[in-house]
């Protein structure tokens, strides 16, 4: 029984089978204009680093602010789906997608409608967005870095436990819970192994 890949383009991988696999690189293209966006996909959902289900990977459509309403306005047939990269592990996943968005400019060039590259880290300029964009991206922008990001992020400690923290700045989850936002960017940005009982920070949307 051949394997059910969904809407994807799999030429370029070949054929695989999704259990050997966490994630993959992907490319959406407009037929007709020809803009693109790069990001990656999970295969499976994990819960306490335990593989429990498979994700909806087969008929996903991207959580791209730009992107995402212009597939549903014009729906999933105006445009490509295409595996560019299968990948066995999370840091070959995010490293791999950050490699090709980076090489192709994603952020320099009208032909992509990436608004950022990895996950967070680096966005277009400011310029090239309106008045209102503006402001949300300077606030994405400034608070990452110094722990004023609120949001969704979870917290996996060294003894299996892992918790989901919402509607928090990093910052005020760390002074309430005795941490230091510093030490746990620091973590998280693989410059430590562990800080404190904590081994992993992730952000919600990195699991999607």
């Amino acid at each position: 029984m051949s394997e059910d890949y969904g809407h994807w383009d799999t030429s370029l991988v070949g054929n695989f089978n999704p259990d050997d696999h966490l994630g993959f690189v992907y490319q959406i293209t407009h037929k007709k204009s020809g803009k693109s966006y790069i990001g990656c996909k999970h295969l499976w959902k994990f819960k306490k680093r335990k593989r429990i289900n498979a994700s909806e990977w087969r008929y996903y459509y991207s959580s791209g602010k730009y992107l995402k309403p212009e597939i549903e306005e014009l729906g999933p047939e105006a445009f490509t789906f295409v595996i560019l990269m299968l990948c066995k592990n999370k840091r070959d996943l995010y490293y791999n997608e950050e490699k090709i968005q980076m090489e192709l400019g994603v952020l320099e060039s009208d032909n992509y409608y990436n608004a950022h590259v990895g996950g967070r880290r680096f966005y277009r300029p400011v310029s090239s967005y309106d008045d209102e964009f503006k402001f949300t991206m300077r606030e994405a922008a400034t608070g990452i870095g110094n722990g004023r990001y609120r949001g969704s992020f979870y917290i996996l400690y060294d003894n299996g436990m892992e918790i989901l923290v919402e509607d928090q700045t990093v910052k005020e989850w760390c002074d309430e819970n005795g941490y230091n936002h510093t030490g746990l960017y620091r973590l998280r940005g693989g410059r430590q192994k562990s800080y404190k009982n904590i081994i992993a920070m992730e952000y919600a949307s990195e699991r999607d």
